[in-house]
């Protein structure tokens, strides 16, 4: 789902055409991902006992991985007491296949929304800001992500920038028409995007 899976072969006919590729294929998975994590939370409450015991179980620590999805797994679950804050990072949680699905997949669509590189952030980074300034903004938003993966528990963002370093560090392909830059609600709808995603990659905890 990493858009390192569907490299651009053609050269789109303006930065409009580039967002709207990138933009699409994140969207339609952060919903379908949203949507599976909370259908699959409501399975979870409604389980019996007995089947609660053979579910998939997620350790608080992976849980408190992201902020967004941990808030949304301690609403439901706990409402909204802090059940993942207060528990320890050991601790497992039995969730339906289906949440767990939909958790994890927020996070894969979340780090495809990094503005760096050819990623679809990336992607829509260049549509918006031009190649010579997405250029400078994926080197910072790189060096931001590289320092604070030393002060995280977590290897993610470090083994995401592994990943990055070996697939997708090059630019997209130049558009027939680099001339007319894109729309204010286009740019509008990086901007959230890409807000999204921090929520969604920052710790609980």
């Amino acid at each position: 789902y990493l858009s390192f899976q569907n490299r651009l072969k053609t050269s789109p006919k303006g930065y409009a055409d580039l967002f709207d590729i990138a933009f699409a294929g994140p969207l339609l998975g952060l919903t379908t991902s949203f949507l599976a994590l909370l259908y699959g939370l409501q399975l979870t409450t409604t389980v019996d006992p007995a089947t609660a015991q053979l579910l998939p179980s997620i350790p608080v620590g992976y849980l408190t991985q992201s902020a967004l999805g941990g808030t949304i797994v301690d609403l439901v679950l706990g409402g909204g007491d802090g059940i993942l804050i207060n528990q320890d990072v050991a601790t497992q949680v039995p969730l339906h296949p289906v949440a767990v699905g939909g958790f994890f997949g927020l996070i894969i669509h979340a780090l495809d929304l990094v503005p760096i590189g050819s990623t679809d952030g990336g992607r829509m980074s260049q549509a918006v800001l031009g190649r010579v300034w997405h250029l400078t903004f994926s080197s910072v938003v790189f060096a931001v992500l590289f320092f604070t993966s030393f002060t995280s528990d977590s290897g993610l963002l470090l083994g995401f920038l592994l990943i990055y370093s070996l697939t997708q560090r090059d630019m997209e392909i130049p558009c027939r028409n680099e001339i007319d830059k894109v729309e204010l609600p286009r740019a509008v709808a990086a901007l959230v995007s890409w807000i999204l995603a921090a929520l969604i990659l920052v710790p609980l905890r």
